[in-house]
């Protein structure tokens, strides 16, 4: 018995050392796994933090020598690959199947392919082209068609791997994932978005603008000058104009013209719609600074340059647009330039187009317009001036389009049909289809220059997909920083009181427009309903709200809104490019899917 027992101890204790082998074995995998996976995500982290920092010093790169543009290429081709590589194996399969945190780890793989994307067929193209900002730079003061003409090719094949990679992030949903981890997300959602808008900008401009340039033939345009002190809807009633003519890439201005020279008509240059009429009544037709009410800048360049005609007699081939916060811009490349005797700079250029003028001037109108004439003849002579940095040049350019601050029209439909969608051609979307464009539109209701003490910053949050539709909040904070004796400024800047305002006062009526096929509700201003004035503009509804604000006011207006069905990715908001620097426009990803609404 004693044997027996002997015998079947010995024979547990095996078992129980086998038992605690495997029990071993297994945890040490368990570890290990742990570790390698732990490992695994630590590495990914990193590489994905490295290529972020080279993807944002890579403008700078591509502004500079083609060496450095290589450089920062390859490092981030190395890190975004690696991440790629790291996402792509059976240790993130197995963490992409977790519960809880499955849809993160599927998220950050995207997002790896997403970036290594690109890289490759991105930033790639780009540099293996050698396009630089240099490319763009006038010489012997002649803008390069042919070397614009060449760029479009590689601008493409760049804008088309910026897509490949936003449709990567496309089917990321991000009401699944923690909410650590969103931000992030959302904010290279953005930045891919705006990608894919610029090259494809940049592209179509490439692909226009040789013959816009003439190329093929002389091209004669309009310029308007718009004036964001007295607020239209694309920006600021024109207040000066100026025929321009492109020939064979040199570019000559011609004498600039008041617009207050061109007075009231008796009927509209062209017949309005009923639903124009009915929203700016007859005035975009009889005023030529009235134009601009309407938020489609085709539609206001027709008006504009039929009134043009009316008066000169010249047919032009299409209407460009700028504001003086975009020149602002503009003499970070030039550097300062000089009028009148006063020393205009990037920081200064705003205030002394805006707001000094008025007052030194108020006297003598005859002398205001000759200052603003020089001032756009000036700047026009520095753009084309050799001493001109291509690289600020280029990114002036691009942050002036991208705020709809510089706008163009071609009246040849080819031309203007790859203008369509982009920022520059300060469209009014009315198709379903692509993210959901809300809009937040500003018009002075004063009759003064009192615009340049408005501040107002437009918002949209809280997006949702529901129904088959994106619902999204909107916010509008607006700021009256004009002083406490306003009043007592020239009515230069006051207007006269005549209109039903109080001199000091600003009356601004601001037009919230819902995407195609949605609607608006919720209206509310300093937490009481407005009803506002609801009508439809090319099938997508408007409420317009009066703000009257006295010196120092701040006023908030919310609301609701819906998109129609067929919109996906998100919602875009465009509002008027003000005084202020910035603005102009707002995109929020969809925590929904790509499709699925």
């Amino acid at each position: 018995m004693t044997v027996a027992r002997t015998t079947r101890e010995r024979a547990e204790r095996a078992v129980w050392r086998r038992w605690r082998w495997a029990l071993a074995t297994a945890l040490a995998v368990v570890v290990a796994g742990a570790l390698w996976a732990g490992w695994t995500v630590w590495q990914v982290q990193r590489d994905l933090t490295a290529a972020r920092a080279q993807a944002v010093a890579l403008p700078a790169a591509l502004a500079g020598d083609g060496d450095g543009a290589t450089a920062a290429v390859d490092a981030l081709q190395s890190h975004a690959g690696a991440a790629a590589d790291r996402t792509s194996g059976p240790t993130w399969q197995v963490l992409s199947a977790l519960p809880a945190l499955g849809d993160d780890f599927d998220a950050t793989a995207r997002v790896s392919r997403a970036v290594d994307i690109v890289a490759r067929d991105g930033a790639g193209p780009l540099v293996g082209s050698g396009l630089s900002a240099a490319t763009f730079a006038p010489r012997d003061g002649r803008l390069p068609v042919e070397r614009v003409a060449r760029a479009a090719a590689p601008l493409a094949e760049a804008r088309d791997g910026f897509v490949e990679a936003q449709a990567e992030l496309e089917d990321i949903r991000l009401d699944g994932l923690v909410r650590e981890l969103r931000p992030q997300l959302e904010a290279l959602i953005r930045e891919v978005d705006e990608g894919v808008s610029t090259l494809d900008g940049a592209t179509r401009a490439a692909e226009v603008l040789p013959a816009m340039l003439g190329r093929d033939g002389a091209r004669d345009y309009l310029l308007v000058f718009q004036n964001n002190a007295e607020p239209r809807s694309l920006g600021g009633m024109p207040g000066l104009m100026a025929p321009l003519r492109a020939d064979r890439g040199t570019v000559m201005l011609g004498g600039t013209v008041a617009a207050s020279e061109f007075g009231e008509l008796d009927r509209p240059v062209l017949p309005l719609t009923e639903q124009e009429r009915a929203i700016w009544f007859d005035q975009p037709g009889t005023y030529f600074q009235d134009a601009v009410f309407i938020p489609d800048f085709e539609r206001a360049s027709e008006l504009m340059a039929a009134r043009w005609k009316l008066e000169t007699g010249q047919d032009v081939d299409g209407v460009l647009s700028v504001d003086p916060v975009a020149l602002s811009y503009l003499l970070k490349a030039t550097g300062p330039i000089t009028v009148d005797g006063r020393r205009l700079t990037s920081s200064t250029f705003v205030d002394e187009i805006l707001h000094e003028p008025y007052l030194r001037y108020q006297d003598d109108p005859a002398a205001e317009d000759a200052f603003f004439a020089e001032v756009l003849t000036t700047t026009f002579d520095r753009l084309l001036d050799p001493r001109t940095s291509p690289s600020a040049l280029v990114s002036a350019l691009s942050r002036g389009a991208t705020e709809g601050r510089l706008l163009v029209h071609s009246a040849k439909s080819q031309e203007q049909d790859r203008l369509d969608g982009t920022r520059v051609a300060g469209a009014f979307p009315t198709e379903s289809g692509g993210a959901a464009q809300a809009g937040v539109y500003v018009n002075d209701a004063t009759g003064s220059k009192m615009g340049y003490f408005l501040d107002y910053d437009a918002r949209i949050s809280s997006v949702s997909c529901a129904g088959g539709v994106i619902g999204f909040s909107g916010s509008l904070r607006i700021h009256s920083t004009a002083p406490a004796d306003a009043a007592s400024l020239p009515p230069t800047v006051t207007g006269p009181g005549t209109y039903g305002v109080a001199r000091g006062d600003h009356l601004n009526v601001f037009d919230l427009v819902a995407p195609a096929g949605g609607k608006i509700t919720d209206v509310v201003v300093n937490g009481v309903k407005s009803t506002g004035t609801n009508r439809t503009f090319e099938g997508r509804p408007i409420v317009s709200v009066p703000i009257l604000l006295e010196p120092g006011d701040v006023v908030t207006l919310t609301w609701r809104a819906t998109s129609g069905e067929g919109h996906s990715g998100g919602v875009e908001l465009i509002s008027t490019p003000g005084v202020q620097r910035g603005g102009g426009k707002q995109f929020v990803p969809a925590p929904c899917a790509g499709g699925e609404q």
